[in-house]
Order: structure tokens, then C-alpha cells, then sequence
């Protein structure tokens, strides 16, 4: 789902000043504590909402082909 097709409940809300510095932790404690937990060739999405935390993992990549002899 993109922002065009997001609905409107679910738009982000405006930015606010502090907004980038809060962006900014919550990406370094992900890079500190979480990343080295994640499967280095899938996405990871997490989600939180309250005390509610969702993970998804993408697809698994594509084994390479190995040609028949």
C-alpha cells in the first residue's frame, strides 16, 4: 500500500519538529539491537501500534538456477 492508496484513517499524522530526531533513535536502536536478528536477503516489516507489534517477513530469494550438465 502506498500513501496515494493509503485510507484516510490510516494517513501518517502531520510531522511535527521532533519528528526526525524520534525517527533518527528509533532507527539506530533498530540498527544497534534488532538488525543482526533479521534475514539478510528478505524484507522486514515491523509494525507497531500501542503495545501491539507486528513482523512480516518478505518472500525468500530465488534459488539460482544451476545448470543441468
Amino acid at each position: 500500500m502506498t500513501l496515494a492508496t493509503m485510507p484516510a484513517a490510516e494517513a501518517p499524522a502531520p510531522q511535527v519538529p521532533d519528528d526526525e530526531a524520534q525517527k533518527r533513535a528509533i532507527a539506530n536502536a533498530v540498527w544497534t539491537d534488532l538488525l543482526w536478528l533479521m534475514p539478510p536477503d528478505r524484507t522486514v516489516t515491523i509494525a507497531v501500534t500501542g503495545g501491539d507489534v507486528a513482523v512480516t517477513l518478505g518472500p525468500p530469494a530465488l534459488a539460482p538456477e544451476v545448470p543441468a550438465h
